[in-house]
């Protein structure tokens, strides 16, 4: 095996790792949070109905995962972080749903005269969110 193909392997290794521990940590903390709201609905606590929350849902990790088949290779390290973040939650919280029936929600956040609960999976996909879009308009403009 080349050392070029080793390396990619190695960093497929981490970041799978990396996946695992983000969903233990978001998992542990809703464990361990002493107040959390059940949140029945959809993201955003949009009441859908079961069966259009898990088409939508199937949809997105059907498009998106297709796309990262294709694409992978062209990534940059922060667009790989940045659709990593955005897996291990939406694979923390679906699989959540899935085994409990909602997902746990036990951070309150008021900004900008908004409020909402949210937990950490939602946070790691807003944040693979804003990796994906800031290093790409970077990276538009240094074009």
């Amino acid at each position: 095996m080349d050392k070029d193909r080793a390396s990619r392997m190695k960093r497929g290794v981490g970041w799978v790792a990396v996946f695992f521990l983000l969903i233990l940590v978001d998992q542990v903390l809703k464990g361990l949070a002493k107040d959390t709201f059940l949140n029945q609905n959809f993201a955003f606590s949009l009441p859908l109905p079961a069966w259009l929350m898990y088409a939508v849902y199937a949809g997105v990790l059907c498009v998106s995962g297709n796309y990262l088949i294709k694409h992978h290779r062209q990534l940059s390290l922060w667009q790989q972080a940045g659709w990593l973040l955005i897996w291990a939650g939406a694979f923390s919280n679906i699989g959540e749903r899935i085994v409990l029936g909602h997902v746990r929600d036990f951070i309150y956040i008021t900004l900008f005269g908004l409020t909402g609960i949210y937990n950490l999976a939602d946070g790691y996909i807003l944040l693979g969110i804003a990796v994906l879009f800031f290093k790409d308009r970077k990276v538009e403009k240094q074009g």
